[in-house]
């Protein structure tokens, strides 16, 4: 049923497969749903959440900072049950679509998000997370289709600002929070649910072998990372077990071999080698 206002709910069946909420309802709602607009931003900025009314009216305000027209906010909540939509319907001003309902984790919640976002490029946030003064310069940056765009981001209190290379990936993954996709990616490809924690880390694998795609670093200062967040505290133990199968098939044999030195020694390396694995 869709009211006179902006917020739409609708009965859900509800799968025991869920492992966030069990509310029954559909809720959605956002600019998009009360104003007619055929403009295509440069930016949409997916925030997913769950129980964050500690933190989300932060990131909210930071991105009210630098919104404008260019700038699509889709936020995705897995049916929180504490005081987050309230703050979520207190900010529709600069949301443009919301929705409530069950999923599946993070992942899932993001793979959801992107059939909502209608920005030539895509940046995703947590609810802890803050944009930064960097942000709209950023924008400006933003040019070619075929390329991934990343910039800085603070990061345990200090700017991190790395230039990656194939074998610097194998050491930390290019933090979400500073990247911008174009929307492209996610014609050819979703995250992969299986990796509670580091799908996100398993596309940037999969992008960086893709000849389709390129990565640029631009030094700018585009986000404040929380780091005591869920990736801090949970381990992904399917990307643990498939981190060597991973970089061999998506990074350089020499960037690939480089890691087992550093992770095994120069002997496991060696039988690594001469074995083929």
């Amino acid at each position: 049923m869709v009211s006179d206002n902006v917020l739409t709910i609708v009965p859900l069946a509800l799968s025991s497969t869920y492992s966030r909420s069990t509310t029954k309802y559909m809720q959605q709602g956002g600019k998009r749903l009360t104003q007619i607009d055929n403009s295509i931003p440069k930016v949409t900025i997916v925030c997913v959440t769950f129980n964050a009314e500690a933190t989300l009216e932060r990131l909210l305000k930071s991105v009210g900072k630098y919104k404008t027209d260019a700038i699509e906010l889709v936020l995705l909540d897995g049916n929180s049950v504490d005081g987050t939509l309230g703050i979520i319907k207190d900010h529709e001003d600069i949301i443009d679509f919301w929705r409530s309902e069950p999923d599946n984790g993070i992942y899932d919640a993001m793979n959801k998000a992107v059939d909502h976002i209608k920005g030539e490029w895509v940046i995703f946030l947590g609810a802890d997370d803050e944009l930064a003064a960097g942000f709209p310069a950023m924008l400006e940056r933003l040019k070619n289709p075929d390329t991934v765009y990343y910039g800085n981001v603070i990061f345990y209190g200090k700017e991190f600002s790395k230039v990656y290379d194939d074998y610097y990936l194998t050491k930390l993954n290019i933090c979400h929070q500073g990247i911008f996709y174009p929307k492209v990616v996610f014609d050819r490809y979703c995250y992969e649910t299986k990796y509670r924690v580091y799908a996100d880390y398993h596309l940037n694998l999969r992008l960086w072998k893709d000849k389709a795609f390129k990565f640029v670093h631009c030094n700018l200062l585009v986000a404040r990372f929380a780091g005591d967040g869920f990736s801090m505290h949970t381990k992904d133990l399917v990307f643990e077990a498939e981190r060597d199968k991973l970089f061999k098939r998506y990074l350089k044999p020499a960037s690939y071999y480089r890691y087992l030195n550093r992770t095994i020694g120069t002997v496991g390396t060696f039988k690594r080698l001469v074995t083929g694995q």
